[in-house]
């Protein structure tokens, strides 16, 4: 089918449920590719699926989980690495009427009880052993032993699921469950399908640093019509390949990216965990046109792409998320060294959904490169004082408030933070920003990171920028001490680039050249890495770690600055 056939009849996915979504797009765009996947777990060869094929085993696959006891309104875990069984089960258990429970895979088996825990989850899906890490085992240690009903530690647990060998006792194969699943609706039909889509259909977890992560409960009608529209902003259309290199644990990855390829019709290619080689190699293989990922991930693809002595002749597009501030150098290099010459870089998170501001491909270089943008339709924006609530004027800095139909309705079982947070019906992010005289909003930092050094306002992603620009800086975090005159001052820890030579006292003079001296960090501590936390969006600075590092290494280093 000619891509020109489908062309100019844009989806229309509001008020639909994600289980009409999936039967709408299998017959649709039933010949087109819907997946091509890389999964070392099942050799070399990619794995592939029609959309019908994927329509057809989401199903067979639902039919299998209604044997196994899985009932509307049942919420499900699912722990496995970015595999294609990873969107089979959002799919089935979501057009079951079961909620489905992204669980991050690097988490240890006391955070998965948590999360098994606190979302009374009667079943999970699990897989064997994966890049080092015995899954079985850090399940059964986090399950328990089995009881007549459910585990020693989750008593509400009543199923295990496995994927790719997964060898524990009591645990169901995928395999076996599609081989059934497809037998019975050969002569059954289609199961029957939850077409509330008001209902929650998938609940993420936050990650968290210095507790356990919340729970954000969200409906269809939250995620799907927003992400349906983000293809278009993409400009997305049938038989496009699109790479997405996040993973599919965090909202980015297996929300926004997978339905708003899916519901252009376009095929989702992905890996089952980040590899620069062969992500390199599969963008060439499959010709996208289309690149997904955060800073980390383009970064190390340029390198890829540049070490097989490719010369970049495609012309692509795609979302990039700069996690670790905006890299005016790595904005430009992405188009002569990826064809990445028209991008968004969105603003976004787990309570709002992501792309809720987004500039258009087509913005100039100095808005596109800013996290955020427009606001998505439906979604309103405020810049307001965190101090009284009072909108800020113009150009002015203040905290982000969001409100629409994309936004959650409240944390999980957390009555009393969701109070504060969605006071008055507006999502307070905790994030700073500002709305330009044309309408534009753009993130500028965290609230709870500014500094206040002598009375001044003092953003460490501001100085932080401002060191990476250095030469012989390849990164930088900023955090404070207290000060008994000022009542804290910037302290900066910098990671050099390969081979470079600087001191300290050499970097500290170069600062009080180039910044306010408010801003110039009182110590610059020189370290091998800086404290990053994997998520689903990316590398997350963890400033807590910081300023634990602030306390040690002025002891340590006492006598220097005596």
């Amino acid at each position: 089918m000619p891509v020109s056939a489908l062309s100019g009849h844009e989806l229309a996915a509001e008020g639909w449920s994600l289980g009409r979504f999936i039967d709408e797009i299998g017959d649709r765009y039933a010949a087109y590719e819907a997946i091509v996947a890389s999964d070392q777990m099942a050799g070399d060869t990619p794995r592939r699926w029609r959309y019908r094929e994927l329509a057809a085993d989401v199903r067979a696959l639902q039919w299998a989980l209604m044997r196994e006891g899985i009932r509307a309104g049942d919420r499900v875990g699912v722990m496995i690495s970015s595999f294609p069984e990873w969107i089979l089960f959002l799919f089935a258990i979501t057009r079951l009427g079961a909620t489905f429970i992204p669980i991050n895979p690097r988490f240890k088996s006391r955070e998965l009880r948590y999360v098994m825990q606190h979302s009374g989850a009667v079943a999970m899906v699990g897989m064997g052993q994966y890049l080092g890490t015995d899954y079985p085992a850090l399940i059964a240690d986090a399950v328990g032993e089995p009881l007549a009903h459910g585990y020693s530690q989750l008593t509400s647990l009543r199923k295990i699921i496995g994927v790719h060998d997964m060898a524990m006792p009591g645990a169901v194969d995928v395999r076996e469950m599609l081989a059934w699943g497809t037998q019975h609706a050969a002569s059954h039909g289609k199961p029957p399908r939850e077409d509330d889509d008001h209902q929650v259909a998938i609940l993420f977890y936050t990650s968290g640093t210095t507790s356990f992560p919340k729970g954000v409960p969200l409906t269809s009608a939250n995620i799907l019509p927003h992400s349906v529209q983000a293809g278009s902003l993409i400009e997305l259309g049938p038989g496009e390949r699109v790479l997405t290199l996040y993973p599919f644990f965090g909202i980015s990855g297996g929300a926004n990216k997978v339905l708003s390829t899916f519901g252009a019709g376009a095929c989702l290619v992905f890996l089952d965990t980040f590899r620069p080689a062969q992500a390199c190699e599969l963008m060439h293989a499959e010709n996208c046109s289309v690149i997904h990922g955060v800073d980390v991930h383009i970064r190390e693809l340029i390198q890829a792409n540049a070490s097989h002595g490719n010369h970049e002749k495609q012309v692509r597009r795609g979302t990039v998320a700069f996690t670790a501030g905006v890299d005016e150098k790595l904005a430009r290099d992405m188009g002569p060294a990826l064809g990445l010459y028209r991008f968004i870089h969105p603003y976004g998170m787990t309570e709002t959904n992501p792309m809720i501001l987004r500039n258009h491909l087509d913005d100039p270089f100095d808005i596109a490169v800013k996290a955020g943008g427009r606001p998505a339709p439906g979604v309103e924006i405020r810049i307001a004082d965190p101090e009284n609530g009072e909108d800020m004027a113009p150009d002015q800095e203040g905290e982000i408030l969001v409100r629409g139909p994309t936004v959650a309705g409240g944390y999980l079982n957390d009555p009393e933070v969701s109070a504060v947070a969605f006071a008055d019906g507006w999502f307070h992010t905790g994030d700073r920003g500002i709305r330009t005289g044309e309408g534009f909003v753009f993130y500028t930092g965290r609230l709870k990171d500014m500094l206040k050094v002598g009375g001044f306002n003092v953003a460490p992603q501001e100085i932080e920028s401002a060191l990476k620009s250095h030469d012989m800086i390849e990164d930088a975090a900023v955090t404070s001490r207290p000060d008994e005159r000022l009542g804290e001052v910037p302290v900066a820890f910098v990671k050099l680039r390969a081979g470079a030579l600087a001191s300290s006292a050499s970097l500290g003079d170069w600062c009080r050249s180039s910044m306010a001296n408010f801003k110039t960090p009182r110590e610059i501590y020189i370290v091998e890495d800086l404290p990053y936390q994997t998520a689903a969006h990316g590398a997350k600075l963890q400033r807590h770690i910081l300023r634990e590092w602030v306390r040690r290494f002025d002891k340590e280093h006492q006598p220097d600055r005596k």
